[in-house]
């Protein structure tokens, strides 16, 4: 917890907005929005691969969550303060986070496959700024993220010669 109050004394208004606006890319809709659009626009493998990942990593976060029922952090200490903007979408138990694998999974699949330089950079900052944003605003602990981090890059590498083959790179 000591972490998330550290957090706390950093938080301002802009970036308060800001962080908010970038948890919403962990969410489920975002990780079918950007697959259906790889399947649709870029190649259908991809996007079949992006959708793997997320699927099988919405299931594992789901059991896990049900399983261990950790509550979020400020039901485990009533003196932490998260954004209350964050409340309402923060339901259910906190471990491990939803948001964050979906963000690392989405995106780290994408960056894990792509050779344009500029969608690796973009799609690895998404996969960094939206489990950091989670403890930001207040509804996730370092564990919960980083257990969530660890899932999604496991499903990452272990999904992609199921779903790609050997190929390197989506075209």
């Amino acid at each position: 917890m000591a972490f998330l109050y550290w957090l706390e004394s950093f938080r301002i208004p802009v970036l308060n907005e800001f962080m908010l606006a970038i948890t919403y890319l962990g969410d489920e809709i975002a990780f079918l929005v950007v697959a259906l659009i790889l399947m649709w626009c870029v190649d259908k493998r991809t996007g079949y691969y992006v959708l793997s990942v997320g699927f099988l990593g919405t299931i594992a976060n789901q059991f896990m969550k049900l399983w261990f029922r950790i509550p979020r952090p400020w039901v485990i200490d009533p003196e932490f303060t998260i954004l209350e903007q964050a409340r309402e979408a923060a339901a259910g138990y906190s471990f491990p986070s939803g948001h964050s694998q979906n963000a690392v999974g989405t995106f780290g699949s994408i960056a894990y496959v792509t050779k344009n330089r500029w969608i690796k950079i973009i799609s690895i900052t998404i996969a960094v700024l939206v489990p950091f944003s989670r403890m930001y605003i207040g509804v996730h602990t370092p564990l919960d993220v980083a257990v969530s981090v660890f899932v999604a890059i496991l499903l990452v590498v272990a999904l992609k010669p199921l779903v790609l083959g050997s190929r390197k790179y989506m075209p």
